[in-house]
């Protein structure tokens, strides 16, 4: 049986439409890969707002002036981050060369035996292959999307940035976001405020959650790391309370350079406590401190996880990557909005009137 028009015509514009989010998803990709130097800052700023705005807000209620809670926010914010720079910053540089060269080492050791058990490959190929990997990681990290981000004065303007978008967010975000509003047409600020005011609140489910995990992640591994007597650990530590911000993969990530370096240093059972640890560790993340601490407003399948970061890597680097959730967290709560909108619709339509048989023009 032959589709009828009407089903070609649907076909058809699904199949447009489907094009042109793609090739939007594209463009927009490209273009922040163009501006992350001001878009990675000004999302960082949002999301430290997210954790800001409430120390404020309770001094405000004591009676502070709006332009002083929100300086003594960020200056807390500062000042704790200045600290943990001055003590953790110092030697975790001067150890990450040896961390990077532990972890290699300990890929090539794997990579052996993989590659002569499994593969049949020659050390010499083991070696190629994981050079070639290397230097594809190092030429991303390097790339052009980071590139006002890595190097200091870039780092130190992005600093800055942040730390005066996050002053005035604290300050006047609620009346900047109705001035956004009332630019738009009457019949659509209600819609755009309510989408607004749930993406704030799972912004600030998923910054609180993240941080709060990321914390028990790097003191539960840490204090297997130290017990385990892996050196190092500073680093690891350090490298596994960043991955908690990338999820799925910064855990993989994470947990294997911290394998690998039990296995360089104090051979196969440290690497096996460690891995069991760590898989401890992550059913806990899963199991208990996310549904517990982040709660039903973040329901993002892992499917749903793993594109987001992918497509962000791919679009933008580790920017991108670091940036997948928090977007996909938002586009989320706006799709979540359209389909209890789409939900009182269908509702509040009378129901359709049923089918009355007719003979001879009675009914």
């Amino acid at each position: 049986m032959a589709p009828s028009s009407g089903t070609l015509t649907r076909a058809g514009t699904t199949a447009w439409a489907l094009l042109g989010i793609i090739a939007l998803v594209l463009v927009s990709g490209w273009a922040l890969g163009r501006l992350m130097a001001v878009f990675l800052p000004f999302v960082i700023a949002i999301l430290l707002t997210t954790l800001l705005r409430p120390a404020a807000a309770a001094l405000e209620r004591r009676g502070v002036r709006p332009a002083l809670a929100a300086i003594a926010a960020v200056g807390l914010a500062v000042v704790v981050l200045a600290l943990l720079l001055t003590l953790i910053l110092p030697p975790f540089i001067s150890r990450l060369t040896e961390l990077g060269t532990s972890v290699q080492e300990g890929a090539h050791r794997v990579a052996y035996e993989v590659g002569d058990r499994v593969a049949g490959m020659s050390h010499r190929e083991v070696d190629r292959t994981i050079d070639n990997a290397v230097t594809r990681v190092r030429d991303r990290l390097g790339g052009t999307a980071m590139a006002g981000v890595t190097s200091a004065a870039g780092a130190l303007a992005s600093l800055v940035l942040i730390a005066f978008l996050s002053f005035f967010l604290v300050k006047d975000g609620r009346r900047l976001w109705r001035y956004v509003v009332d630019l738009l047409p009457e019949s659509r600020r209600d819609s755009v405020d309510e989408v607004g005011e749930r993406a704030w609140t799972v912004l600030t489910a998923y910054t609180r959650g993240v941080v709060f995990v990321a914390t028990v992640d790097a003191v539960l591994i840490g204090a297997a790391l130290l017990l385990v007597g892996v050196p190092l650990a500073l680093p690891l530590i350090v490298l596994t309370w960043l991955a908690a911000f990338f999820p799925i993969v910064g855990a993989v990530t994470a947990g294997a350079a911290a394998v690998l370096v039990a296995l360089v240093a104090n051979g196969p059972t440290s690497a096996l406590i460690v891995l069991a640890a760590i898989v401890l560790v992550q059913q806990i993340e899963g199991n208990v401190l996310y549904p517990v601490v982040v709660g039903p407003r973040l329901r993002l399948h892992p499917i749903v996880v793993l594109l987001a970061v992918a497509l962000g890597g791919t679009l933008a680097g580790i920017s991108g990557a670091f940036l997948a959730v928090p977007v996909a967290t938002v586009c989320s709560a706006a799709l979540s909005y359209w389909r209890d909108r789409r939900d009182q619709v269908a509702l509040s339509r009378p129901p359709a009137r049923r089918g009355v048989m007719v003979s001879n023009g009675a009914p």
